[in-house]
């Protein structure tokens, strides 16, 4: 009866089943190790079904990530739309949205998952920095170009490589990861600090 009910769901409740399923097991398993039939077992449902809504596992985590990670990006986009807030106020907000939507929840374990597995799943890897990485240097790109004008920036050139905004991002990631069972990072703090280095102080002062 319970089995009739289930095959009873809508296909959008069934996905997102999948979906929640396929998120359990790669942060439990890792990528590599996790297979489309642990994520049926996990749904409870029969492996066929996955299939129905999956082609194969890629896919499976690459609508798992971009399901997660639009919502992140619509808000970080509209950073750009609020000519008038300062860039240091912008990219603080960018580190806000980062730590309260990924590094503080489960979500930090697919971010692992792309840094250790990455390069051996190239498809999975092309896909994040299209349609994620991308889009995020384009946004933090017109920020900083933004700054650069308006004298906010301690070192100008800093608006030609926006991939230093999302360094402290990444290094919370990473020390989470490897380091925090022997020393803990204050990841807002790591935050404060390099905002610090990169703008000028309000005011002028350097």
């Amino acid at each position: 009866m319970a089995e009739r009910k289930r095959e009873k769901r809508d296909p959008e409740q069934r996905r997102a089943e999948i979906l929640a399923a396929a998120f359990a097991c790669f942060a439990e398993r890792g990528f590599a190790a996790t297979r489309m039939e642990d994520v049926a077992a996990r749904a409870g449902i029969a492996k066929g079904t996955v299939y129905l809504h999956f082609p194969d596992k890629e896919r499976l985590f690459i609508d798992l990530v971009s399901g997660i990670a639009a919502p992140i990006l619509g808000e970080v986009g509209g950073m750009v739309e609020k000519d008038a807030i300062p860039a240091r106020a912008a990219v603080a907000m960018f580190y806000s949205i980062f730590k309260r939507e990924v590094l503080e929840t489960e979500r930090r374990h697919l971010l692992r998952l792309i840094l250790a597995e990455g390069p051996m799943f190239p498809v999975v890897t092309e896909f994040y920095y299209r349609e994620i990485i991308t889009k995020g240097l384009a946004v933090l790109r017109i920020v900083l170009a933004r700054a650069a004008a308006r004298g906010e920036l301690r070192n100008p050139a800093v608006a030609d490589v926006p991939q230093l905004v999302m360094a402290p991002a990444l290094m919370s990631i990473v020390w989470a990861t490897l380091f925090e069972g022997y020393e803990h990072l204050h990841a807002q703090k790591l935050f404060d600090t390099f905002l610090d280095t990169l703008f000028v102080p309000q005011g002028g002062a350097i």
